[in-house]
């Protein structure tokens, strides 16, 4: 094993222990490992160096995204790249409460897309007989896999990101903006640009609370939330934060109001059935 080897092992069991809280071993002469830290070490960031992406690079990384997997190959997921000022910032006027929002050189919509494959339908003459939530579904995890597929890829040339699922609270708005056809909605943002600075994997709960063999058993132990309390507690003071608050309370505190309550009359009105 190479000296470069060893040490990225060692970084991403180091990133794992600060993620999971526990010890994941790195198995022997596994290859990949620049690709495996991307991933073990990821990060959200907010901020951006103010550098340039380049017209070739966007267009490659919208290449590599699209080559996530899809469900059947039916391919129902779109990327929009926003650039024009104005619709930037009438996106961003729909989240005052993300002002970083429009300093991201990237702005991007990542869009579950059921019009194409009605139109094969449409263009045969033939009924749609899908036509029930299912068909929502899996535009919606297309456009997932898409997105996640970007973020692996800015990843590898240096890039970095935020996706920004608050957009969907303003889903019709968003729809009017960026002309969303019918039976196209939007799943998430993305903000993206080269990192201003380095920042520290944030925790998750522990493996024994989400990884499982076989079956998925009882409901999560009080015991495995609270020990990620504290060990987010601890992390968030790591972090510099004044007055951090256990990922429980905020989680809950998040939530005690009902959100995107007009999402399904939203998604009925570009076309889905929701049943």
């Amino acid at each position: 094993m190479t000296n470069d080897a060893r040490s990225m092992e060692l970084q991403i069991e180091a990133a794992l222990q600060e993620r999971f809280g526990e010890q994941v071993p790195v198995p022997p002469d596994l290859p990949g490992l620049d690709e495996v830290l991307r991933i073990a070490s990821h990060a959200t960031h907010r901020q951006w160096a103010q550098t340039p992406v380049s017209e070739e690079l966007r267009r490659l990384l919208a290449a590599c995204a699209l080559s996530a997997p899809s469900k059947s190959d039916l391919q129902q997921a779109d990327i929009v790249e926003v650039r024009d000022p104005a619709r930037r910032q009438a996106l961003a006027d729909l989240v005052p409460q993300l002002p970083w929002f429009n300093s991201a050189p990237l702005i991007l919509v990542f869009c579950g897309d059921g019009s194409r494959f009605r139109r094969l339908f449409e263009r045969a003459q033939e009924p749609f007989t899908n036509e029930h939530l299912d068909g929502l579904f899996n535009p919606a995890v297309d456009a997932a896999l898409v997105l996640m597929n970007y973020l692996r890829a800015a990843s590898a040339v240096g890039l970095v990101g935020c996706p920004i699922s608050v957009l969907r609270d303003r889903a019709p708005e968003v729809a009017s903006i960026l002309e969303l056809p019918r039976h196209v909605f939007p799943v998430a943002g993305l903000c993206v640009g080269y990192p201003a600075a380095r920042r520290s994997p944030v925790p998750r709960l522990g493996l024994a609370a989400t990884y499982h063999i076989d079956r998925i058993g009882p409901a999560v132990g009080d015991q495995l939330v609270d020990a990620y309390d504290t060990r987010r507690l601890q992390a968030e003071e790591r972090f510099g934060r004044t007055d951090p608050v256990p990922w429980s309370q905020a989680k809950r505190h998040q939530y005690a109001q009902p959100q995107r309550a007009d999402w399904s009359a939203f998604l009925r009105k570009q076309g889905f059935k929701t049943e």
